[in-house]
């Protein structure tokens, strides 16, 4: 995320970082803007391990709202999954899957990881095509088990 190496993250490289993995910028925003408390426009050491620690919270939160805002609905699904998509060969990998998860919330585990790798992989083939990717958004979080 830190692309000058200055030890801050700016807004701005939160943003870029946020549209690569197809966060709409007023939902970076206000992601930044909540681990931001001090309202400088950065986020230092601190506030990142808030981030880190935290993550995004509301997960399908930010990809819905961006959903909803769109006109065009699948489009915006389409292009999400092209930015999810790193290697553009029409699949995203466990690796690309992840790269993202953690992107969002660094605080993500194997076995979450699993869990959505799980729900969104229906054919069981170890990745995840554009029609599983549309149907996993549509149907939200994977339910964890209670008990476990």
């Amino acid at each position: 995320i830190n692309d000058d190496e200055d030890m801050l993250i700016s807004r701005e490289e939160f943003r870029k970082a946020m549209e690569t993995v197809g966060v709409e910028q007023a939902n970076a925003d206000k992601l930044f803007d909540r681990f931001d408390p001090d309202g400088s426009g950065q986020l230092d050491k601190e506030e990142f391990f808030a981030y880190a620690a935290k993550g995004t919270g509301d997960f399908w939160g930010l990809f819905n709202r961006g959903l909803a805002a769109a006109e065009n609905e699948m489009d915006n699904v389409l292009n999400v999954f092209k930015s999810w998509d790193k290697d553009g060969d029409g699949k995203i990998s466990r690796e690309e899957l992840e790269r993202v998860l953690v992107l969002l919330n660094p605080s993500f585990t194997k076995k979450d990881m699993s869990l959505i790798m799980k729900a969104a992989d229906r054919n069981k083939d170890g990745v995840i095509d554009f029609e599983e990717f549309a149907q996993w958004l549509k149907e939200g979080p994977p339910k964890k088990r209670k008990g476990k």
